[in-house]
């Protein structure tokens, strides 16, 4: 595509060969060429911008949403973190103390997280407190957080004097970006589902929200059997997404084919590493980007995929605050995974060593 100076330019010389002199660029029709040239870029960005929508490696946006919808395949929405709230009192009451659904709680800080009550909780008397399911007021990753950091009731709750998470939210994802929809995108060109095939199940499982991964066995327990393994980002999907894809896969599967959905066996790995920080004043930063790097690369690995360090260490090293990085080999080592399994990381530790 030509550029704006390249338009005018042509312009220019094409009328100066014609009328034998060059207009002034502070002459009318030197201020009329500069006008219209500026429309022609302006209509060419638009078609070249046309041009890349009408491809599914280059697509963006709501365009993209359109390619993928050619292919029965939508956009996956943001998923809430969930988990469990636990109301508490100090002094045991002669009467029942109810929570109800809706309640919102919330953590503390500059960017407090809301969380809501998706059912309701009876304290029985007698009794200091009570645990009720809930789930992030938003869809997104935001919602995961650690143990003991929701101790805010937001919505007042009589009787009751604290609130805290005694466990983990998690399962909470954000919006499939435009990179993660494309690659499911080509991978539906890769591997035609005829029906009948393991690609066919993994792409309907695959369209559920919360489901990032699907691991497709055929005959797994004997002929006319099919098994699929779901994985989520990190961890395994929330019971009632599993329950979902199993009723469709169920209403889709072939006559005399015994389909069985589950979740993918989760295999725990500690990853244990000494890094040499370029900044010696800064391994603060330097553990928290590499505690980062390890996390999302967890959270990239699909159902049956091997633990690699080495890849592990390009994601480490990419974060540009380390010199040199080396795995505890007595704890930290490449794992092969099962077809069934999803590597998840258990726990992370981040030495400090002063090699170059």
């Amino acid at each position: 595509m030509y550029s704006y100076d390249e338009i005018y330019n042509n312009m220019k010389d094409k009328f100066t060969s014609l009328a034998g002199y060059s207009p002034d660029d502070a002459s009318d029709i030197g201020i009329r060429m500069k006008v219209l040239a500026g429309e022609i870029f302006s209509v060419s960005s638009a078609v070249d911008w046309l041009k890349m929508q009408t491809f599914a490696q280059s697509a963006q946006g709501f365009q993209l949403d359109l390619r993928a919808q050619e292919r029965g395949i939508y956009r996956k929405k943001a998923v809430q973190a969930e988990g469990k709230l636990t109301f508490k009192i100090s002094e045991p009451l002669w009467f029942n103390a109810a929570v109800p659904k809706g309640t919102v709680c919330s953590t503390v800080g500059d960017n407090p997280v809301r969380y809501i009550t998706t059912e309701a909780g009876i304290l029985e008397s007698g009794k200091l407190s009570v645990e009720v399911p809930a789930a992030a007021e938003k869809g997104g990753q935001l919602g995961n957080t650690e143990r003991g950091t929701v101790t805010l009731m937001i919505t007042p709750v009589r009787a009751f004097e604290s609130v805290v998470n005694e466990q983990c939210f998690r399962g909470g994802e954000d919006s499939e970006s435009d990179s993660e929809l494309r690659k499911r995108l080509m991978k539906s060109y890769e591997n035609i589902s005829n029906g009948t095939n393991a690609a066919f199940y993994r792409e309907k499982a695959l369209q559920y929200d919360g489901v990032y991964s699907a691991g497709v066995i055929p005959r797994e327990n004997g002929t006319g059997t099919v098994s699929v393994y779901l994985g989520g980002r990190g961890g395994i999907p929330s019971d009632d997404t599993i329950s979902k894809v199993r009723t469709e896969l169920n209403r889709l599967k072939e006559v005399n084919v015994d389909i069985k959905v589950e979740p993918a066996q989760t295999v725990p790995v500690n990853i244990d590493i000494v890094v040499a920080p370029k900044d010696m004043d800064d391994m603060q930063e330097t553990e928290n980007a590499c505690i980062n790097a390890v996390t999302n690369y967890f959270r990239e690995l699909s159902v049956g995929e091997p633990v690699i360090l080495t890849a592990l260490g390009v994601q480490i090293f990419n974060t540009g605050k380390i010199k040199n990085y080396i795995f505890n080999s007595s704890v930290t080592k490449d794992r092969k995974i099962n077809k069934n399994q999803l590597a998840v990381c258990e726990k992370i530790k981040i030495g400090q060593y002063s090699g170059g």
